[in-house]
């Protein structure tokens, strides 16, 4: 293999040779956009096929406890990783060796002491911790912590080479070792355990392979100049990331507090659906981080076109698939997963929902953390926290579990926040995303509205007829399709004439 210190510059197998810099970012960013794609599809698949085996064995009960578990132990690695990945991805110049094997010092130490915090806070604090039975899986789960947090220096080697094939790959091979781990435990009766132990096999998997392909030989490198930079990057881009776990800490503390673990389960499992189907915002927050940094805060046309067109491809990419699986979601979900599982589909069409209305303020975060603006995110992720802790405490009280998905939606108010902040830097525009909001929003509500009236809400689709609505779907495939077979002209980051 290379030395590590070349690894940011090279190409992929089957690219053509040459510096990442001299590359059309267009290119660049399109034929990444086209691995994580593909990556997220099949990821897609595999994952519902693994979670249909696996609720269905285990229940909402367990799931519920499995996912309270997680999302404490989520919260804990974010804490841990500080932002190291980010610090590396947008250092300038080339990263050498040493750069990597300082952030892997940094992040052991972090890591172990991150471990041991938590878990002697488990201890002081295990009485406060909802859903009942929590516990012991959240105590286990900790121990993944530095499996968990070590992978991103290799992590982010393979992404300074836009090398999203490779870590297609490695993240797709992640799946299998979740699900073929959990998938065996759950039929011999393991319950939330079946999980615990396949979170083990993913992020070992995670971990090893990504450290083998990487090309990294990471080791011990303490530089007291580096730990303190990455410690005060990791304190300004962290919080907002902290931020936004702390949001995921809503469902165990407040559902299970109210409605315990099942209450959970069922939150988790809509959240899962609503994850899963929108595989495309996973893939279009690791591209635009990489693509948007490398575009100059001086080009305003540039910014202007990324922010209105990623704006309207992140929607229709999370909206389309959100609308077609609600409409066959009554049928769907018991048939796949089990007739309990039903009591999920209005929070599954709630959180959808907020999830597209989202899209705009998930690219102007993106574009945020990309000009290093990590407070900027901070508040706009605080308010998103704040509505929904305020929302769900109040509405899950009162109007039960469907009260979590109405909350959701009045964390919308972080998009007048987010859209306040990039507009000091410049203007953009809403016009070519409000109709597709008209058209999409009903379809994906399909689930809430009781049969034969549920149908209804499919009359707006028709509006795509009109002329203005098919010269936008012509437009939309044509710059696709010319941006596919023409990566060079890097269609969808570049204004047309």
């Amino acid at each position: 293999m290379l030395p590590p210190s070349q690894v940011p510059d090279t190409p992929e197998p089957g690219e053509a040779s040459g510096p990442t810099e001299h590359r059309s970012l267009g290119q660049l960013a399109v034929r990444g956009g086209g691995y994580l794609v593909g990556r997220e599809a099949i990821g897609m698949v595999i994952r519902l096929v693994g979670v249909v085996l696996v609720v269905r064995l285990i229940g909402p009960r367990s799931y519920g406890i499995y996912s309270g578990a997680a999302a404490f132990v989520l919260v804990i690695a974010t804490v841990a990783q500080m932002g190291s990945e980010v610090y590396l991805i947008r250092m300038t110049g080339d990263v050498e060796a040493h750069h990597y094997n300082q952030a892997f010092t940094f992040l052991l130490v972090t890591s172990v002491a991150a471990t041991g915090i938590a878990e002697g806070l488990t201890f002081a604090l295990g009485s406060l911790l909802r859903p009942i039975g929590v516990l012991l899986p959240l105590r286990i789960l900790l121990l993944s912590i530095p499996v968990n947090v070590l992978w991103a220096p290799s992590q982010a080697a393979i992404e300074r080479r836009f090398g999203y094939r490779l870590m297609g790959l490695l993240e797709l091979g992640g799946d299998v070792a979740l699900y073929a781990t959990a998938v065996p435990l759950a039929f011999l009766g393991a319950k939330a355990w079946a999980l615990v132990a396949g979170y083990f096999a993913w992020q070992t998997w995670l971990f090893v392979a990504s450290w083998v392909t990487s090309g990294l030989r990471l080791r011990w490198d303490w530089s007291r100049p580096a730990i303190r930079d990455m410690w005060r990057h990791g304190l300004s881009y962290s919080t907002a990331q902290w931020a936004n776990r702390l949001v995921d800490l809503v469902n165990p503390l407040v559902v299970g507090t109210f409605l315990g673990a099942a209450g959970v389960g069922y939150v988790a499992f809509a959240q899962r659906l609503v994850g899963t189907i929108a595989f495309a915002q996973r893939g279009a927050y690791r591209l635009g981080m990489v693509a948007m940094s490398r575009v100059g805060s001086d080009e305003k046309d540039r910014l202007r076109y990324s922010i209105e067109e990623g704006s309207l491809l992140q929607l229709l990419a999370l909206a389309v698939p959100f609308a077609c699986f609600g409409v066959a979601a009554r049928w769907l979900v018991p048939a796949l997963f089990g007739h309990e599982w039903t009591r999920a589909l209005p929070i599954y069409s709630l959180l959808a929902l907020a999830t597209m209305l989202g899209a705009a303020g998930f690219i102007q975060t993106t574009f945020l953390y990309s000009r290093g603006r990590n407070m900027a995110v901070t508040g706009v992720a605080a308010v998103q926290a704040i509505a929904l802790a305020v929302g769900s405490v109040i509405l899950v009280k009162h109007i039960g579990l469907d009260g979590y998905g109405v909350a959701w939606l009045l964390t919308l108010v972080n998009l007048v926040v987010a859209d306040h902040i990039v507009r000091k830097m410049f203007s953009f525009s809403y016009k070519r995303i409000l109709p597709w909001v008209v058209v999409l929003s009903p379809p994906v509500l399909f689930p809430l509205v009781p049969m034969p009236w549920a149908f209804l809400l499919l009359a707006p689709i028709a509006l795509v007829l009109l002329p203005p609505m098919r010269a936008e779907v012509r437009r939309i495939v044509g710059l696709i399709r010319s941006s596919m077979l023409s990566p060079t002209k890097g269609a969808l980051l570049e204004p047309t004439p």
